[in-house]
């Protein structure tokens, strides 16, 4: 992917939770999922988990449609929840995974209806569908969210984005260990297109009108007693995007994000897979990224990104997965099986 078509592709519409130090406190009245007997992805991959509720039982933590996390439409106390009726036991669960709906026209309304076998959440714009298996359904109509025209300048593209924190603080926050410490990383993820149409209109640009979904991991400066405490870098793996159906082969393809002046580090998506995400049927991502991770702040710190290139100062702050339109496109895809192992020394 050339480097420009990656300027638009990661604009971010990632989360500011992911990237602060603070998290709002624990109310009295919520509990919390037993991370340690909670459902994992069942894998014959050695390692501990970093991944909470891979299965998104407990639903989601839902910020409504907003253009910025500045906004005051994006605070925290204006989350609302999604859960499913799949789930009786954890209605009173505080979800481990929060959603952001930037740059839609519309919001989910709390209330899941069933999709299938699934349970989920619709509105004229978007779909979200959370399966038995624990697959997730993500659909958009971009002619519907960008009102039948790109518009390149809008300050925020429709997206619909999951997340968690891991070591970053937070209610979920967990140890991972710091990258000094591991011997692999290692990712997994099935992906599967359902439908998918461009639907090119006069001024489709290749160059800046897409559907992608990547998922970004932050990898953070966690040691509280480092100058650069709290910074991080954005390593991202490229499941999709509809402009390329051959994964990303090239190395050390890097920028710096115009947002939050982060560095974003891309994994070269034929390490972790040969398959083709175009071809409608599931295909698997796996593989040890750790030397990514690694990369990833040697380049931000040489650059002056990071203050820091201690890698005993770095640990795994969060991850994201889920859409970002700036085309028109009418999209539907699925994806399960997220997992990210950690192996000692």
């Amino acid at each position: 992917m050339l480097m420009k078509d990656r300027r638009r592709q990661v604009r971010l519409l990632m989360f500011g939770a992911l990237l602060t130090l603070a998290s709002p406190a624990q109310t009295h009245a919520d509990q919390l999922l037993d991370l340690n007997k909670a459902e994992t992805v069942k894998s014959a991959t050695a390692g501990e988990e970093l991944i909470g509720d891979p299965t998104f039982s407990a639903g989601f933590s839902a910020t409504p449609k907003c253009n910025s996390p500045t906004e005051r439409a994006c605070a925290d106390d204006k989350r609302y929840r999604l859960k499913l009726p799949s789930y009786p036991k954890l209605a009173a669960i505080k979800p481990v995974w929060e959603i952001r709906q930037w740059g839609s026209r519309s919001s989910f309304l709390p209330e899941a209806k069933k999709f299938g076998s699934g349970y989920g959440w619709e509105t004229p714009d978007k779909r979200l569908v959370v399966y038995p298996d624990g697959a997730i359904e993500m659909a958009v109509n971009g002619d519907s969210e960008m009102e039948g025209q790109y518009d390149n300048k809008r300050p925020s593209k429709p997206s619909l984005i999951a997340g968690q924190t891991i070591a970053a603080p937070g209610d979920y926050s967990r140890d991972t260990g710091s990258l000094h410490e591991m011997s692999q990383l290692i990712f997994n993820l099935d992906f599967r297109l359902m439908y998918e149409n461009q639907n090119k209109k006069n001024g489709y640009d290749p160059k800046l009108n897409a559907f992608s979904l990547p998922v970004n991991f932050t990898i953070q400066n966690l040691n509280n007693k480092s100058s650069g405490y709290g910074q991080y870098v954005w390593l991202q793996i490229n499941p999709y995007d509809d402009r390329h159906e051959k994964p990303i082969r090239s190395s050390d393809e890097s920028m710096v994000d115009y947002g939050t002046k982060m560095l974003i580090y891309f994994v070269p998506t034929d390490r972790l897979t040969a398959e083709n995400s175009h071809s409608g049927e599931w295909i698997n991502l796996h593989g040890d990224i750790l030397p990514y991770a690694i990369r990833s702040v040697q380049i931000a710190a040489d650059r002056g990104i990071l203050k820091s290139g201690d890698l005993t100062d770095y640990k795994i702050g969060g991850v994201n997965i889920g859409y970002e339109l700036t085309g028109l496109n009418i999209t539907t895809v699925m994806f399960r099986n997220l997992s990210l192992k950690k192996k000692g020394k």
